[in-house]
């Protein structure tokens, strides 16, 4: 096994960090809706993501607003579930859901340094 290949987050925004082990996940200016629920808990819409990984399979799941094909995504740091990828939306007005991730607030913590 290699050394871990790290992104950093590198706008002048607040970011987010894994509330388990401390790895960049997003900017906050990349949020697209901060009032989002997921899986009965709230959750950030972003629009980009770094130190993810995608794991399972691609599977269908009816939301609120549709069909969507989705892919869970874990921390590649600590493997922590972070939250889900829209890689596909059924309705025509829900395609800017496409590639954008939903993240659980409760598995972020926000820093400003």
């Amino acid at each position: 096994m290699g050394r871990p290949f790290l992104q950093f987050v590198t706008d002048d925004s607040p970011r987010m960090v894994c509330v388990s082990c401390g790895r960049d996940v997003a900017s906050c200016g990349r949020i697209i809706w901060e009032g989002y629920m997921g899986a009965q808990e709230p959750a950030f819409l972003m629009r980009s993501t770094v130190n993810l990984e995608q794991t399972g399979s691609p599977r269908h799941e009816h939301l609120s607003t549709g069909l969507y094909t989705l892919m869970d995504v874990v921390c590649s740091g600590c493997h922590s579930p972070m939250g889900w990828q829209y890689l596909q939306a059924s309705h025509e007005d829900q395609k800017y859901k496409e590639g954008a991730t939903l993240l659980r607030h409760s598995m972020l913590k926000k820093v400003t340094s």
